[in-house]
Parts: C-alpha cells; structure tokens; sequence
C-alpha cells in the first residue's frame, strides 16, 4: 500500500469519526430514568425527570404520583440548560445573578438555574443531560447524582464533567 493511501485511509477515518456522534441508547435512557426513580423512592420525594440528547431533545420523561406541578417544567428546563451550556445547573445560580459572567441569559429564556440538572459526559462526549425536580434542590441533586452513579457502575462511566 502507498504512504498516499494510508494517509486518505486515515483521513477518511478521521472524517467519519468526526460524525459519528456517541449517544445514549434507548435503553440506556430509561437505565437512568429507572435509576433516579427508585432513589426518589428511597428518600420518599415524588419527582419529575427528563432526559435530553446531546442536541436537547427529550428522550425519556416521568413524573411520580403526587410530584408538584413546577417540577415538571423544571424538569425539562434543567436537562436543557444542563446540555445547552455544558454545565451542571447549580453551578451557573451566582454566574446569572448581577456582576455575573452569564448575568441576563436566564431572563426570558428556558435556562434554568437551579441544582438538578447535570450533562451525561462518557470519554470526553456530551452524550445528553438529566433533569431532576420535586424535592429541595439538595435532594433533586442526590438524586440525579445517584442515578448517574448507579448507571456508571453497572453499565459505562457517566460524568458531570468533561
């Protein structure tokens, strides 16, 4: 084979990585949702969960008997603003507020800033985010936190971080 060849090989390797997008299955998506589910139950909070793609389409969505009805918009807006900035949302409550990095994004958009929401990172790729909501933001946190956790362990290594 010519030095040429192996370097288009390469290239073309290269070219089709780039697009090959990792993501999260179907199965994995309800994994997750399965997973922050029963620890909600273990801490007796009925929440409302999201899930979103690396793109910030919902994929998997659930809501507990009894769970408030702010959580379900909440939810959603969490998982959103989780992928769409790339960032747990209880990270981004002081970079919003005035003399902030991010100060007037979340006035009339559906950013959500308040802990709950965190991206799905797997080896380096956003492979979506989870929003969870109906408890106090310290629980809506464990949850989702524990149901990523639970899902490292028994499948593949999710991150809040890159």
């Amino acid at each position: 084979m010519a030095a040429s060849d192996t370097s288009l090989d390469h290239w073309i390797n290269q070219a089709i990585a780039a697009h090959l997008r990792p993501s999260l299955s179907l199965d994995d998506c309800e994994q997750l949702a399965a997973l922050a589910r029963e620890a909600a139950q273990g801490l007796g909070v009925p929440i409302v969960f999201s899930l979103v793609d690396a793109s910030g389409q919902q994929r998997v969505f659930f809501s507990m008997d009894n769970a408030l009805l702010i959580a379900h918009t909440l939810a959603t807006q969490k998982a959103w603003t989780a992928v769409a900035l790339q960032t747990a949302t209880h990270q981004l409550t002081t970079r919003v507020e005035p003399g902030g990095d991010l100060y007037g994004l979340e006035s009339g958009s559906d950013l959500c800033c308040v802990g709950g929401g965190f991206p799905c990172w797997s080896g380096g790729y956003l492979l979506g985010g989870i929003g969870v909501s109906g408890g106090s933001v310290e629980e809506d946190m464990l949850i989702a936190r524990q149901a990523m956790a639970r899902f490292s362990t028994r499948h593949y290594a999710l991150a809040e971080t890159r």
